[in-house]
């Protein structure tokens, strides 16, 4: 083994352990970004029973942050704020817009949605209601 081998050799590993780190950290960052969507999702439908209360508004508050790349989710926030914020607001189109925000948030995270039916998404579980 002669000198060019062995640099051939070291070149190829310092290469493959490159490229290595850089397929990992596009790996960990696209997996942290959907972590953080879906963490976020989560604390909006499961305070959904309360609509008007902090954590749910706070959820409300973080989704242009966190689903800054995705077009369909800040149209649907900006459609359902635009009603929220009106002096005029009329509560079938409020819930259609939250309910549109929902959709379009499950579906940036490829989440399947279909043996749901709208209702699910707009009136949550309160076991206590049932006594």
């Amino acid at each position: 083994m002669d000198w060019t081998d062995i640099l051939i050799i070291s070149i190829s590993a310092f290469i493959s352990g490159f490229f290595g780190v850089l397929v990992s950290i596009w790996y960990n960052r696209n997996n942290e970004i959907k972590r953080a969507k879906l963490d976020l999702l989560q604390q909006l439908v499961g305070n959904r029973h309360d609509v008007r209360g902090e954590k749910f508004t706070e959820a409300l508050n973080q989704i242009f942050v966190v689903f800054s790349n995705s077009k369909d989710v800040l149209a649907s926030l900006k459609a359902f704020h635009e009603v929220a914020i009106s002096s005029t607001r009329n509560e079938a189109i409020m819930n259609q817009k939250l309910l549109d925000l929902f959709k379009a948030m499950y579906k940036d995270l490829k989440l399947n949605i279909e043996p749901l039916d709208d209702t699910f998404f707009l009136q949550a579980f309160n076991v206590k209601t049932y006594d």
